[in-house]
């Protein structure tokens, strides 16, 4: 690996306008070609990465309430700890936020003198999910799988609402509705209250993809869903779970899947994928996978684009 933090800083500050420096996509791509980061990195590659570029070092930590922190070193440089009990997806995510808001501070010292002025969490948030999920081989991996949220987040290692969120953001020139629903409880699922109360935690569509109001995505209340509202009666992320399988219908000018996700045998998200009806055909791929008996007698033959 060649070049450091600093080095680093200093080409954005060289090469970019101040408003386009920070920008979480932008950024993540200058930093995987400028670090060499390999197309989907591992802990260790990014451990090494951090320490051998001066990000600092990195270990794991009991922390109550954070998942991730860096604090300044003495003699320059940062100590990065992560959550010690964090599985490997999200040490990796927790380390590249980090990692964006050392930049952050890096380049507001290396240009004012001064600390930053704002958090940036939601950035630092979307610079590592675009680290980590480049765009053209993760653009790649979801056609091929027919938009699958569970099979790119078994690919990437992410958290759900990651893969939900970028799949919107790397497909944005494809019609498409991403949602993502999450219970409220939290720890061990065997102390979770039944039946399950879920709410929409990611909700993002493309341009082009318009305002469904009615089923299969909105359900009897009708309306597009919005981040923070439950799942409305009748609609298929509903219907998901209240039979506990992956629903599958086309009605209504879109195709909708909305698939189940258990953790220890309960289930704790619902994921619906939507398109336009005539590119439903996209979703066959997702449609084998899930193994829905439903998928031999709808038609997944696309109209015209």
């Amino acid at each position: 690996m060649n070049g450091t933090r600093e080095d680093f800083c200093r080409r954005l500050l060289d090469d970019d306008s101040p408003q386009y420096t920070l920008d979480p996509e932008r950024l993540a791509a200058r930093f995987v070609r400028y670090f060499r980061v390999s197309g989907r990195p591992s802990m260790r590659e990014l451990t090494g990465l951090m320490e051998e570029a001066g990000f600092g070092t990195v270990e794991g930590r009991h922390l109550d309430s954070m998942k991730g922190v860096h604090v300044s070193a003495p003699g320059g440089g940062y100590n990065i700890y992560y959550r010690q009990d964090l599985w490997d997806g999200a040490a990796e995510h927790t380390m590249l936020h980090e990692a964006y808001e050392i930049i952050h501070e890096t380049l507001c010292d290396m240009e004012s003198n001064s600390p930053p002025e704002r958090k940036v969490c939601r950035e630092a948030d979307r610079f590592a999910a675009a680290a980590l999920m480049q765009p053209q081989a993760f653009s790649l991996a979801a056609e091929r799988s027919g938009l699958d949220v569970l099979a790119l987040q078994r690919t990437y290692r992410c958290s759900y609402a990651s893969v939900t969120l970028r799949l919107a953001e790397v497909m944005e020139d494809r019609p498409l509705m991403t949602v993502l629903y999450e219970r409220e409880e939290k720890g061990d699922p065997a102390d979770w209250a039944e039946p399950p109360v879920l709410s929409a935690t990611v909700v993002r569509r493309t341009r082009g993809f318009g305002s469904p109001a009615t089923f299969p995505i909105s359900g009897e209340r009708g309306g597009v869903p919005r981040r923070g509202r439950p799942l409305s009666l009748g609609s298929l992320a509903e219907r998901a779970v209240r039979y506990g399988s992956t629903q599958y219908a086309h009605e209504g000018g879109y195709a909708a899947i909305a698939r189940p996700v258990l953790w220890k045998g309960r289930l704790a998200k619902v994921v619906v994928v939507a398109v336009p009806d005539s590119d439903r055909a996209v979703l066959g791929p997702q449609l084998v996978a899930s193994d829905l008996p439903a998928r031999r007698r709808q038609p997944l033959a696309a109209g015209p684009r």
